[in-house]
């Protein structure tokens, strides 16, 4: 192999590795995207039944950044959504941010809660010890445990105690005795949502702002990686070797771990105590359409998922005229086995609590589509730093970047993405330069 020559290897064709190969061809430097599946998009792949448009989890544009921004509208005309989400609590619906919008609770309920907000513990050594003390610290103990925390564990498929407070930021927004007050007892609304302004694709899915991204000639596809040697730099895929100089990785680090064969215990046993959540995906055509907001939490524990969003009302393009669709995320442990039978159950609840709910009915229904993605979110427990921390140092060695939400096991957004991409891409041509 001709070692001046630069040849840049990325594992994955997600919105990652994608934007990092569009910049290196702007470079005019050699790529390969290797990618297991048959078409590119990764996480951000949106899909059809029937005249139906679905994407794998609710996705929307939060990018402040301005030139991705441009770059996504490049792509992809698009809709500014406005977001105004809702909680469903028991039978009862309350706006969002719950805490800001108590009224519709009973008088009771609402007095509780008052109560425990005003007794909370307010120290910060109490609040950083794990999420749910900063929990009980920001709202109280009866909200607290009532509402947060019975969502953590749909969500984030642990209890708040088990997870840290690096990820909350911008999240989750606390309240003065004003606001609590004011929400209780008089009826308003107070959008507080992180983001005022998102964007998405007026047709095609979200999948559409990856476009230009796709419009790529160096990805092999349906290629499964069978080793790296990072010594030699070398692929391995089923029928082909492939060398390298430069190497991006955007596939789950705990699978890159597997690849590169290492015997080091530390290694293995940091690998194994990194976590995520995977997805099981229920999509539902109906047959007329529904009044409801464009998307809900479920904070009751016998409703499996734990939020349901309406496609069409994101983008008329996704729903045949005088129809609608739901598509309901339930999230679990990756490391639990899953079976056809789990689905079908997943499957029957879903539909069984939307029914009982009355927001569907069932006799409204066109077709019912259940998908497993084995990889979701991170999650951010008590051991996710100081094991990503020694995988991220144990690879340095190596001069390989990491990027992307599962490729660098961060919450990154589709926007923080790309950057992440972008930056990457920056950094090898400069590295050429030198």
């Amino acid at each position: 192999m001709i070692q001046n020559k630069k040849h840049v290897i990325i594992l994955g064709a997600g919105i990652s590795g994608l934007t990092v190969s569009f910049f290196l061809n702007k470079f005019k430097i050699k790529n390969t995207i290797i990618e297991k599946d048959k078409l590119a998009g990764g996480l951000l792949k949106s899909f059809k039944i029937k005249d139906y448009t679905f994407d794998n989890f609710i996705h929307v544009s939060h990018a402040k950044n301005t030139f991705v921004k441009n770059f996504f509208k490049k792509s992809s005309n698009y809709i500014n959504i406005k977001p105004k989400p809702n909680n469903l609590f028991g039978k009862i619906w309350i706006d969002h941010s719950s805490q800001f919008n108590l009224f519709p609770l009973p008088f009771i309920e609402r007095i509780k809660i008052i109560l425990s907000f005003l007794l909370r513990n307010k120290k910060k050594k109490y609040r950083l010890k794990n999420y749910e003390n900063w929990l009980r610290g920001a709202y109280g103990n009866y909200f607290a445990k009532n509402f947060p925390m019975q969502y953590t564990e749909k969500y984030w498929a642990t209890k708040a105690q088990k997870l840290d407070t690096s990820w909350i930021k911008f999240r989750m927004q606390e309240i003065s005795f004003k606001d609590i007050f004011k929400g209780a007892f008089f009826k308003q609304y107070k959008n507080t949502f992180y983001s005022q302004k998102m964007r998405y694709p007026k047709k095609g899915g979200y999948e559409s702002f990856l476009r230009i991204l796709k419009k790529n000639n160096n990805i092999i596809y349906n290629s499964k990686l069978k080793k790296i040697d990072l010594i030699k730099k070398k692929i391995f895929l089923n029928n082909k070797i492939i060398n390298y100089t430069n190497l991006v990785s955007t596939i789950p680090l705990t699978e890159f771990v597997n690849l590169t064969k290492f015997k080091d215990k530390k290694l293995i046993n940091f690998k194994n105590q990194l976590r995520c959540t995977a997805g099981i995906i229920i999509s539902i055509g109906l047959k007329v359409p529904l009044k409801l907001r464009t998307w809900f939490y479920i904070y009751n524990k016998d409703f499996k998922a734990s939020r349901i969003y309406c496609p069409g009302k994101l983008a008329k393009d996704n729903c045949p005229k005088n129809k609608s669709s739901l598509q309901a995320e339930i999230f679990i442990d990756n490391k639990k086995k899953i079976t056809p039978n789990l689905l079908q159950k997943f499957k029957k609840n879903t539909i069984n609590k939307l029914v009982e709910n009355k927001i569907i009915k069932e006799h409204d229904i066109d077709f019912v589509d259940t998908r497993y993605k084995k990889y979701a979110n991170i999650i951010f427990d008590k051991n996710y730093k100081k094991s990503r921390d020694y995988i991220m140092n144990y690879y340095k060695r190596f001069d390989i970047d990491f990027i992307g939400r599962f490729g660098s096991w961060a919450y990154l957004w589709s926007d923080q993405c790309f950057m992440s991409g972008k930056v990457t891409a920056q950094k090898i041509y400069k590295k050429k330069l030198s």
